[in-house]
């Protein structure tokens, strides 16, 4: 019979032969030492009274033990300098820290063949120690990491799901009207003049710029109904316009934005009667300037 290559016939059982660990699917080193693959739950009794006098045991919590790792001391300062890094508060605070994904991965003796790989989850260094020195002694120096995290994964960790990609913003914003007070603003930068619905909507409209870090510019255009004077509607709308600008550079910042109002320059549809008047007065959203009258709008004087 042909002798079996090393690489068909795994040993069984498995000795410790070498490991390693990786960060983000990247080896980094090799250890002398791990410890703390263990995992343990509570154990809640429940004591039965009566003639039975029975204590039954239920599950509670799992706890996971901090990992230890050892290596010989090596020139990569990559371990205190992981440990360093991580424990810097980011602008975004903790909660916006990146997941590093940890594995230990064991290894065949031909330091090739993996036989089981130990995938940490929420892994961060709470701890590096340096060697003990002694220039009279002949023992290996070693350092010291110690990793806390919150559960291991027998296996390699499936893949991140990735996040849905929004859909391309149109060039007109799709939003819930914005309402305004009557005759309001007077002054945008103090009181944007808002209802709660107008309030809501200005939330919404924000959302959605805020999931579009492409995008990097919006003009903002008020418009108005005909009635009253032009001037006094033209004056509204530029008011409206920077209230709802001003609202975005709070809520949705990160980008350039422009307003101006065009009165009633620009109806949506004749102003006819209250309900096409309510239309007209809008505040609408563009990711282009107005170069003019827009594609298939109403020209007040085409019908007036």
């Amino acid at each position: 019979m042909a002798e079996e290559s090393k690489s068909s016939k795994l040993p069984d059982p498995w000795g410790a032969y070498c490991f390693s660990l990786e960060i983000d699917h990247e080896e980094v080193a090799q250890f002398l030492e791990c410890s703390g693959l263990k995992s343990a739950a509570e154990v809640f009794e429940i004591e039965e009274g009566g003639t039975l006098r029975t204590v039954h045991k239920r599950p509670g919590r799992s706890k996971w033990e901090n990992i230890i790792l050892k290596r010989a001391v090596h020139k990569s300062h990559l371990f205190e300098a992981w440990r360093e890094e991580y424990m810097q508060i980011p602008e975004s605070g903790w909660s916006k820290r990146k997941d590093t994904t940890v594995a230990i991965v064991v290894r065949a003796n031909d330091n090739y063949t993996k036989l089981r790989t130990f995938t940490i989850r929420q892994a961060w260094p709470i701890s590096w120690e340096g060697p003990s020195l002694s220039s009279g002694g002949s023992a290996l120096s070693e350092e010291t990491l110690e990793i806390a995290h919150e559960g291991i994964i027998l296996g390699e960790a499936p893949p991140p799901t990735p996040a849905p990609t929004p859909a391309p913003l149109p060039e007109k914003l799709e939003t819930k009207p914005v309402n305004f007070k009557y005759d309001q603003p007077k002054d945008p930068d103090k009181d944007p003049g808002f209802t709660p619905e107008g309030e809501d909507a200005m939330e919404d409209t924000a959302d959605q710029l805020k999931e579009h870090e492409d995008v990097k510019e919006i003009w903002v255009e008020g418009h108005t109904c005909d009635l009253g004077a032009y001037d006094y509607n033209l004056s509204l709308s530029k008011r409206r316009a920077k209230a709802c600008r001003n609202n975005l550079e709070k809520n949705a910042s990160g980008k350039t934005y422009h307003d101006d109002g065009y009165s009633y320059k620009y109806p949506k549809v004749p102003n006819t009667d209250e309900a096409h008047r309510a239309q007209n007065r809008r505040v609408e959203f563009w990711q282009t300037p107005r170069g003019g009258k827009r594609s298939g709008e109403l020209d007040y004087k085409s019908y007036k």
